[in-house]
């Protein structure tokens, strides 16, 4: 039974293996994109993925069908699990059924015996893992075991130990066949060119196969890509010289003259370009690295508490509401919530802030993070693919694997790129061989291969993947997820930015501001005073005294005789006082006199203290501001950029906030439709604009802005409808995410320029311009080299970005 249809507007990121150059991921896109049911489809050369969205309907093993017919591989592995006993039919049933809904089965059969059900699947190791399979298998209570490893981790390491092998096979021979060939004679060895052939012959058939492969591939679907330069090239090289060789009469110059042969070029061109995808490939490896460690950053094993007893189990085994102990000094397995214990988290894998975070009872952890100081006790929350540390991986993944605009311009070149270059090598030999100079055959031919040779795309398509894959990766670990590419390039290019107040500039929640007392009275009893009464109370301002006389390590008394008076305060006995704490009215209503204090302020709440009839102090309540709001939208602005505050509070808070960080354009009292309105209003000057919010009533207008940027501390429906998302509160990283747009994307234009400059200049001189003034050619040999230095100066120029200061 294959894999069940998807869910409307699903993504999938389905790993492709066998792509050599940008226009092998442009056939696929394209075949792709004209298949019925999938409305978006991207395929990134340096990800070596392709990301699909499909409607409902579209099954998983028909994109990899379209895949494979396109002459690429989507590698697929075998397991199996077997059930016995009374409920085996059922168990068997019910894991196929979820199989069939698990995102990267092909495909799911269960054989049906009279003692013994067997289920057998075919999956996609690069989205589903063994780990992940064997879950399954083990909740359904069956033994599992598979026929063939998931060595999804293992492709890269196997393509480039492959890659390796072939290079030094070809070393080897060539070597001595260009010690042989460069000689000219001088060496006095009988038979010089029947060896030369000899040596020759297995580099080109064996490492250099692939070329041929895949050039055969490409011509099979009516396409031509790297591989169809390459192959031609070191065909039209090594077929006319062992044509010389065994038919020398046909070439002769003389009657007894041996024509020249190129084993030498067509073998050290193999070398050279295997070398060339040996270094590229090495160098993709590591654009991926930021991904690898943040999967590397999950313990493989959890200590799990059960009726006190602690015992290690697989991290991958745990479940929803298992208790894990954590220590000092620990890397924390899974999110979850303290459930007892206090401690100190570093959180920089996060949040890019290397100060660890308090975390105390009812508190959040993460996986990944690290405990510093004391020992908790955590419930888990979340697991596998729900887990904080894997939406990061997915993110990150997913941006890597979209493109910007500016690579739309580099697909389009590339497609008529290949077509064009072939055109251009044959006019090249047809002109060498009727207007140049003798052997008028033997330089055709060398110029022919030289324009093959030089032209190869790879700069042209590592150009912007590279750089896309680097700068993700990069902003991941500063604490800044992009959603895909393009939020990459635009936040780069806003101008604009328009900020909610509530929990983005101001920490939005309440907390204590100041605590004023009489002089016979300190603030520190006022306050336990207060929070002794207010510990009953379940509004969110009573919580906010109670948790800053917990902040402040005071004795809070016990109180009794507590009675609430909503909306107005609370009062109680404590240590033998009667205490009243609310409002003025309230405390008035029971003859308590307010002297006026000072630093009153009508955009704060106050909480009075009266106690046995007498006013002691007032507490002020109110919604901080960030810490790092001020410095950072004085950056902002220091950058030219407009800042616009956009809050639903009223215009009197909104002012007296604007004023503290330097605001001057506020726009107050706005409901959720007219942010969306404010944002149109603010585009309309033909400006970028980016939203920064953190509620669920941000949310549309975080997606109707040109760049929606959530702040961690806001929803998950904020985050949803952000193209980025800050994973720190503090918005002085919104500056580094706009630097590392801006840098990325110097880095992209950089690239397209050596790209594209490189084919300006060397094609002309491949194809021989400067012979009739100066007597020069370029060999085969060269331009073999300088194509593969193209590719890879082009990625080392992305990976430059790994060390840019931020």
């Amino acid at each position: 039974m294959s894999a069940s249809s998807l869910s409307d507007g699903q993504h999938l990121a389905v790993p492709v293996e066998g792509m050599t150059c940008a226009a092998c991921a442009l056939r696929i896109e394209r075949k792709l994109s004209r298949t019925d049911g999938i409305d978006v489809a991207n395929v990134n050369y340096a990800t070596e993925q392709a990301l699909v969205e499909a409607k409902e309907g579209v099954l998983l093993s028909e994109i990899v069908q379209i895949i494979e017919k396109t002459g690429y591989e989507v590698r697929q592995a075998i397991a199996e699990t077997s059930f016995s006993g009374p409920k085996a039919h059922k168990l068997a049933r019910d894991l196929k059924e979820e199989l069939l809904r698990t995102n990267g089965i092909l495909s799911a059969v269960a054989t049906f015996a009279p003692e013994m059900v067997e289920v057998g699947i075919t999956y996609v190791p690069g989205m589903i893992s063994g780990k992940e399979l064997a879950r399954l298998f083990n909740a359904y209570s069956g033994s599992a075991s598979t026929t063939e490893p998931d060595r999804a981790l293992d492709t890269h390491s196997a393509r480039y130990a492959q890659l390796k092998r072939q290079f030094w096979f070809a070393v080897l021979f060539s070597i001595p066949l260009a010690i042989l060939a460069m000689s000219h004679g001088r060496l006095n060895i009988a038979g010089d060119h029947f060896i030369q052939l000899f040596l020759a012959t297995p580099v080109v058939f064996y490492s250099g196969r692939p070329f041929f492969s895949k050039a055969w591939v490409a011509l099979r679907h009516g396409a031509a890509d790297m591989n169809t330069l390459v192959a031609m090239g070191v065909a039209a090289a090594y077929g006319y010289s062992a044509a010389a060789v065994l038919f020398p009469r046909l070439f002769a110059q003389g009657p007894s003259a041996m024509p020249d042969v190129y084993f030498e070029a067509a073998a050290l061109i193999v070398a050279l370009i295997l070398l060339g995808r040996l270094l590229e490939e090495r160098a993709k490896g590591k654009t991926g690295s930021a991904i690898r460690g943040l999967l590397e950053l999950q313990p493989e094993r959890v200590r799990v508490v059960r009726d006190g007893q602690e015992t290690e189990m697989d991290a991958s085994a745990v479940e929803l509401g298992m208790l894990v102990r954590i220590r000092p000094g620990e890397r924390i397995p899974v999110d979850a919530m303290v459930m007892d214990g206090a401690s100190r988290v570093d959180e920089s894998m996060l949040t890019g802030e290397p100060i660890p975070v308090s975390k105390g009872v009812g508190d959040k952890v993460s996986t990944g993070t690290v405990n510093s100081t004391g020992t908790m006790l955590v419930q888990v929350t979340r697991t596998g693919k729900d887990t904080v540390l894997s939406q990061i991986v997915e993110l990150v993944r997913r941006a890597s694997a979209s493109k910007a605009p500016i690579q739309q311009m580099a697909d389009r070149i590339a497609a008529v790129f290949v077509p064009v270059v072939i055109a251009i090598a044959l006019v090249t030999g047809l002109v060498w061989f009727f207007f140049g100079p003798e052997p008028a055959i033997n330089n055709a031919l060398l110029r022919f291969v030289s324009v093959l040779i030089i032209a190869c795309p790879c700069a042209l398509g590592l150009a912007t993947p590279t750089a896309i894959v680097v700068g993700t990766g990069r902003a991941a670990a500063n604490g800044i997820l992009m959603k895909n590419a393009d939020a990459l390039q635009r936040l780069g290019e806003v101008k604009v930015i328009a900020l909610d107040k509530t929990g983005t500039i101001t920490a939005g929640t309440p907390a204590v501001i100041s605590v004023s007392a009489t002089a016979t009275w300190s603030s520190d009893e006022v306050l336990a005073m207060a929070a002794s009464v207010e510990q009953h109370s379940e509004h969110p301002l009573a919580r906010a005294v109670v948790d800053f006389a917990l902040e402040k390590e005071l004795v809070i008394p016990v109180v009794s005789a507590f009675e609430s008076n909503t909306g107005k305060g609370a009062r109680g006995q404590v240590n033998d006082h009667g205490v009243l704490v609310g409002s003025q009215a309230y405390l008035s209503e029971s003859g308590i006199n307010i002297p006026h204090i000072e630093w009153m302020n009508d955009a704060t709440s106050l909480f009075h203290i009266g106690v046995d009839g007498t006013h002691v102090g007032a507490i002020q309540v109110g919604d901080p501001l960030r810490a790092s709001s001020e410095h950072a939208i004085a950056a902002m602005q220091a950058d030219n950029l407009r800042v616009v505050m956009l809050t639903g509070d009223d215009t009197q808070a909104a002012d007296r906030i604007a004023r503290a960080v330097g605001l001057a354009e506020v726009r107050a009292g706005l409901l959720p439709r007219d942010k969306v309105s404010a944002i149109k209003d603010l585009q309309g000057g033909g400006d970028l604009v980016a939203m920064i919010g953190d509620g669920i009533n941000d949310a549309p207008a975080l997606a109707q802005a040109d760049i929606g940027i959530a702040v961690r501390s806001g929803t998950d429906i904020a985050m949803e409808s952000s193209d980025v998302t800050l994973m720190s509160n503090d918005l002085s990283i919104l500056k580094t995410a706009v630097l590392l747009s801006k840098l990325t994307m110097r880095t992209i234009r950089q690239n397209l320029f050596f790209a594209f400059i490189y084919n300006v200049i060397c094609i002309p001189l491949a194809a021989g311009v400067l012979f009739p003034t100066f007597g020069w050619q370029l060999s085969p040999v060269i331009a073999s080299a300088a194509m593969a230095l193209s590719s890879v100066s082009v990625v080392t120029n992305s990976l430059r970005l790994k060390a840019a200061r931020l």
